[in-house]
C-alpha cells in the first residue's frame, strides 16, 4: 500500500507539473476521441480487433473520473490518471515479484525505485498514451508465470494464461513477444516431456478459450469479429509504412533501448542521435553492465529451476520482442516497455548478490541512482513540460489568422500540432473523400499529411505516392479552400528524408519533396511565436 500511495502521489504532482497530456507520443490523444464515443454512445461504438478490451474499459474508467469529477469530460486527460494507477500497481508487482526471487525487502524497494525512475515507464506513467493498463497485465502475467511455473498446476497454468490473454485484448501486440516466452518456460518446467507439453496446450487452449468467450459474450456489437481467429491475429500495422526491416532501424533500435533508461525521447529521426550521443553512450554501458553481471548470476545457478525459468520469461520476451521491434517501430516507447522489462530484473539480481557482502552502501548506493535517474529523466522532460496550455494558445492563434471552414492544412504528420487540432477540432481521418466545397464547419479538422502515403500504401512508388499528394492539394485548391503548411514547407530535401526514414525511403522523400516545390510556390502567412511559420500555397 505504502508503494501504491507514494508513487501514485508522485505521478499526480508530475501531470499536474508537467501539464502535457501527450508528452512524447500522439497516440493517446487520437484514442481519447475514440473513448468519447464510447462515453457517450457505447451500444453504438466499434469495438477494434487491436485494442478489443481497452475502449469499453477506458471508456467505463473515464465514466468512473467524471463521477469524481476527476477532469470530467476530457478523456484526453483522464488517460493519465488511469495511466498513473496502472503504473503504481505495476510497481506494488515489482517489490512483491523481487521481494520473492531475492527474499530481501531492501532489494525489491530499490527495484522498485529504479523501475519508476526508468525514461519511457516514468513518462508513460504521466501522458495518455495507451500502453501502460495493458503493459502492467501482462507484467502481472509474467510475474506470476516467472513464480507459479516452477511448480505449475493446472489452475496455476489457467490463471496465468487468462491473465496473459486479458493482457493482449488491451493491445494485441503485447502477445508476441511474451507468447513465446511462456511456452519456453512451460517447456523447460518440471516434470516428464508430456506433462510440460500438455501445460502447453493448455496455456494455448486457455488463451483460444478465452478469447472465444470474449466475442460470444460482446455479441453483436460493432466491430465484433466473426472467426474468433481474427482477434487472435489482427495484422495490425503489417501492411503499414512502420513494418519491414531495414538498416536504418538499427540506430532507431539503440536509441530505443537506451531511451527506455534514460532521457525517454521518441527518436523517429537518426539525425536526432548525435546531439545526445554521451547520453546514448553512457545508458548503453549500464545496459550492457547490467546484462553481463546478470547473465553470470543466472548461469552459475543455472541448475536451479526457478532460475530457468525467470530467464525464460524475461529473456525471451526481450529476444523476441526487439526481434518484432526490428519489423516494427523500434524507437518508439510504448514498443520498447514491455520488452526491456528484464533491466530491472537483472538490476535487482546484482544487488541480491552485492548486498551480502555490504549491505547498507549497496542498497543506499543503489537509492541514490534511482533518484538520480529520476532527477535527470524528469528534467529532459523539462522543454516540453507546459505543452497544454501551450498548444490552446497557439490554436487560437491560428483561428485569427486563418478560417478553419476555408482551410486545408499540410503538416509533416508527426508534429503535435497534428493531434492538438485532431483532439480540440473534432479530427476525423476519413473526411477527405467526403469534403465539399468551401467554406465547411464539418469537420473542422481538415488535414493532409505528408506521412500519410508512405505509412498507409507502403508498397506504392515515389512517383505514385508524389502524384496522389499534388492530387489532394489541387482538388482542396479547386473546392476553394485555401492551403496552409506549416514550417515543413521550409524544410531541406535532407531534412524530410531524415524525418521520413522510419517510414520512407530516400527515393519516395525525394518524389514527395519535389511534389511540393515543383508544382506549387508559398507566400508566408504569419509566424506564431510557439509553433513558427504558416505558409500560403498557390499553384506554380
Amino acid at each position: 500500500m505504502a508503494i501504491f500511495l507514494s508513487s501514485m502521489a508522485v505521478f499526480v504532482a508530475l501531470i499536474l507539473w508537467f501539464d502535457n497530456a501527450q508528452g512524447i507520443t500522439s497516440n493517446g490523444v487520437f484514442k481519447a476521441v475514440t473513448i468519447k464515443g464510447w462515453v457517450a454512445d457505447p451500444a453504438n461504438a466499434s469495438l477494434d480487433t487491436s485494442n478489443y478490451l481497452y475502449y469499453p474499459v477506458m471508456a467505463l474508467l473515464c465514466r468512473l473520473l467524471d463521477a469524481m469529477g476527476v477532469y470530467p469530460g476530457d478523456p484526453r486527460h483522464q488517460l493519465t490518471i488511469i495511466n498513473a494507477f496502472s503504473a503504481a500497481i505495476c510497481l506494488c508487482i515489482v517489490y512483491l515479484l523481487v521481494r520473492r526471487i531475492t527474499g530481501r525487502r531492501s532489494v525489491a524497494w530499490a527495484a522498485v525505485a529504479f523501475h519508476l525512475s526508468g525514461a519511457f515507464f516514468l513518462n508513460l506513467a504521466i501522458i495518455n498514451e495507451d500502453i501502460m493498463p495493458s503493459y502492467t497485465l501482462m507484467f502481472a502475467s509474467m510475474a506470476l508465470a516467472s513464480l507459479w511455473f516452477v511448480q505449475p498446476t493446472w489452475r496455476r497454468v489457467v490463471l496465468v494464461a487468462a491473465l496473459f490473454t486479458i493482457a493482449w485484448m488491451f493491445e494485441w501486440r503485447l502477445m508476441f513477444p511474451t507468447l513465446p516466452a511462456m511456452l519456453a518456460a512451460l517447456a523447460v518446467g518440471p516434470g516428464r516431456p508430456l506433462a510440460r507439453l500438455g501445460r502447453v496446450a493448455l496455456f494455448l487452449g486457455t488463451m483460444v478459450a478465452l478469447a472465444q468467450i470474449a466475442v460470444w459474450l460482446w455479441g453483436p456489437q460493432n466491430g465484433n469479429p466473426g472467426p474468433v481467429l481474427s482477434l487472435l491475429w489482427t495484422g495490425k500495422g503489417t501492411a503499414e509504412g512502420w513494418a519491414g526491416f531495414s538498416v536504418v532501424k538499427i540506430e532507431l533500435l539503440w536509441a530505443g533501448i537506451t531511451q527506455y533508461l534514460a532521457g525517454g525521447a521518441n527518436i523517429a529521426d537518426p539525425a536526432a542521435l548525435q546531439p545526445i550521443l554521451r547520453e546514448v553512450l553512457a545508458a548503453t554501458l549500464f545496459i550492457v553492465v547490467v546484462a553481463a553481471l546478470a547473465m553470470m548470476i543466472l548461469w552459475r545457478n543455472r541448475g536451479l529451476l526457478e532460475v530457468r525459468i525467470l530467464a525464460a520469461i524475461f529473456g525471451v520476451t526481450f529476444a523476441a520482442g526487439e526481434v518484432m521491434n526490428l519489423y516494427a517501430q523500434p524507437q518508439d516507447p510504448q514498443m520498447q516497455i514491455n520488452v526491456m522489462a528484464w533491466l530491472t530484473i537483472g538490476w535487482a539480481l546484482i544487488l541480491a548478490v552485492a548486498v551480502r557482502w555490504r549491505p547498507l552502501p549497496v542498497i543506499g548506493g543503489a537509492m541514490m541512482l534511482a533518484l538520480a535517474l529520476f532527477a535527470y529523466n524528469v528534467s529532459r522532460l523539462t522543454p516540453i513540460q507546459g505543452a497544454d496550455a501551450l498548444w490552446r494558445g497557439v490554436l487560437e492563434r491560428i483561428e485569427r489568422h486563418v478560417d478553419p471552414t476555408r482551410t486545408v492544412f499540410l503538416f509533416h504528420g508527426f508534429e503535435q500540432e497534428v493531434s492538438e487540432m485532431y483532439y480540440a477540432w473534432g479530427g476525423d481521418w476519413t473526411y477527405f473523400d467526403r469534403l465539399g466545397p468551401a467554406p465547411t464547419s464539418q469537420p473542422k479538422f481538415k488535414l493532409l499529411a505528408l506521412v500519410n502515403g508512405p505509412i498507409h500504401k507502403p508498397n506504392v512508388a515515389g512517383e505514385e505516392l508524389a502524384k496522389d499528394l499534388k492530387g489532394q492539394i489541387e482538388r482542396a485548391l479547386d473546392l476553394g479552400y485555401d492551403v496552409v503548411a506549416n514550417g515543413v514547407w521550409a524544410w531541406s530535401e535532407a531534412r524530410l528524408e531524415t524525418s521520413l526514414a522510419s517510414v520512407a525511403d530516400k527515393n519516395k522523400a525525394e518524389w514527395l519533396y519535389r511534389a511540393l516545390h515543383e508544382n506549387f510556390t508559398a507566400t508566408i502567412l504569419f509566424t506564431d511565436p510557439a509553433a513558427g511559420p504558416y505558409f500560403r500555397l498557390q499553384r506554380r
